[in-house]
């Protein structure tokens, strides 16, 4: 399942991102590239496994669910899961810990630029 953004909808790289929500990078030692996995137990299998891609000045998250590595040896097939209800409530996950990170950073920048209440002087005379 793939779940498209724009920039601005994150205040920190996509990496950061992923990583402050539970998962963790991963380099694909065959071909080089890097992609992001979550772990559902102790075991490296069952994962959710997440690509990103910044195109047409949008990202977007390709995700879906491992559920065991290849059987043999040169192969890219597996058990994987694109479509699932497992699926989709993470993407939904993903997409509230997007509005939640929106939404505290606008909120912060609200409380720093609002002049409603007035400044406090630690130094009591003067």
């Amino acid at each position: 399942m793939k779940l498209t953004i724009s920039p601005n909808q994150l205040n920190e790289n996509t990496a950061v991102f992923l990583r402050r929500i539970g998962y963790t990078q991963i380099r694909d030692r065959h071909n080089g590239q890097e992609s992001f996995a979550r772990r559902l137990s102790n075991n490296f299998y069952p994962r959710f496994h997440c690509y990103t891609f910044n195109q047409g000045g949008q990202i977007t998250f390709n995700l879906h669910l491992d559920q065991r590595p290849t059987r043999y040896e040169g192969q890219t097939a597996h058990a994987g899961e694109y479509d699932s209800g497992l699926v989709q409530a993470e993407l939904d996950r993903i997409q509230a810990a997007i509005a939640k990170q929106t939404n505290t950073a606008d909120d912060v920048w609200k409380k720093k630029n609002s002049n409603t209440s007035p400044s406090k002087k630690w130094w009591p005379f003067g």
